[in-house]
């Protein structure tokens, strides 16, 4: 017993081993209890929990804690109400702390602090998270038809390819300017740190492509947009696609994304989405990544300046395939999925 003393790493449970290191080697619980500095009762506890359980008698038990005023039942109903209620479908908005706290009092007639009602929603499952935006035309079933992408890749490429021939790519364009965003920083806690925000207009626009079964990727930047553009953009799709492959390029109904820009090109389609529906397209999630990891919080001379902070940019996104491959993946579009 005083060797598993030894070896514990528990503080508390090296305590009550050294209790029972002496009890078994005939010492009085008194005389424990003083030599240790813990009171008698928690001797005689320690000493009845090894000689009805062993050593398990001895294992530190988590404090079960309070009570919770809502039953498991009413948790159900009050997760219910807030998947229900926080958002409105049509009007937006949200629900706030104040509003289920005002709910659980009028429906459950429990009260509880601000502070401890998060704790609840937390255990719940539930977290204060930033949403996406969503256009308030959106149609959620026609998303869901468009995800049956197999039958639409099938329908608009040529019929002699088999699908694991056919490369998927997700393209968009993003512009980027002296009218920049600005970010989260590092700061002591409790200040409210400033950051230069310019009022200029010059402006660059990004053209990007990435094909996230391999990690291949393409851009352009321009002055611009414009469907010449668009054009020597799907140029370099083109000549990136394997020699026997073909290249499916989805993106959205931009005015430049006519259905005649691909028409010169013999290995390549194109697919609209769906309209309002961005956040179908990876390549937003990589606009988000180039502003909050480079583009920032800065200030651009020029013209010149922007498009070399975007090729700046760019090429550390493209630098890394894994990254490139986790960020733009998505199960529906792909072609060869069991």
């Amino acid at each position: 017993m005083l060797a598993l003393s030894k070896s514990e790493k528990d503080n508390r449970k090296r305590l009550r081993l050294l209790a029972l290191s002496h009890f078994i080697d005939g010492k009085s619980r008194t005389y424990i209890a003083e030599i240790l500095k813990v009171s008698r009762t928690s001797v005689n506890l320690w000493v009845s929990n090894y000689l009805s359980a062993g050593l398990e008698g001895l294992e530190s038990k988590k404090a079960k804690g309070r009570i919770s005023y809502l039953t498991e039942r009413q948790k159900q109903k009050l997760c219910s109400y807030i998947e229900e209620h926080s958002e409105d479908k049509h009007k937006g908005g949200r629900l706030t702390g104040e509003s289920i706290l005002t709910y659980i009092k009028q429906e459950f007639g429990a009260i509880y602090h601000p502070n401890a009602v998060y704790k609840l929603l937390k255990s719940m499952g539930f977290s204060w998270i930033t949403s996406r935006s969503r256009h308030p035309k959106q149609q959620t079933g026609v998303q869901d038809a468009y995800k049956k992408f197999l039958l639409e890749t099938i329908l608009n490429t040529p019929g002699h390819l088999s699908l694991d021939r056919i490369d998927v790519w997700f393209q968009d364009e993003a512009r980027f300017g002296q009218q920049n965003t600005t970010t989260r920083i590092w700061a002591p806690r409790g200040s409210r740190p400033r950051v230069v925000k310019q009022q200029q207009f010059e402006y660059a626009h990004l053209f990007g492509a990435v094909c996230p079964a391999t990690g291949d990727t393409e851009a352009l930047i321009s002055p611009y947009v414009s469907k010449d553009i668009m054009r020597q953009h799907l140029l370099q799709i083109s000549h990136k696609t394997q020699q026997g492959r073909h290249a499916v390029v989805i993106m959205d109904g931009a005015g430049w994304h006519t259905d005649d820009i691909a028409d010169d090109f013999q290995n390549l389609t194109i697919m609209k989405l769906p309209p309002y529906s961005p956040e179908l397209n990876p390549i937003e999630q990589v606009w988000s990544w180039i502003r909050q990891h480079h583009l920032a919080n800065r200030c651009f001379q020029g013209y010149e300046d922007i498009v070399e902070a975007c090729t700046t940019a760019w090429n550390h996104f493209r630098s890394d395939t894994e990254r490139v491959m986790d960020m733009c993946s998505r199960n529906w579009a792909s072609l060869t999925r069991t």
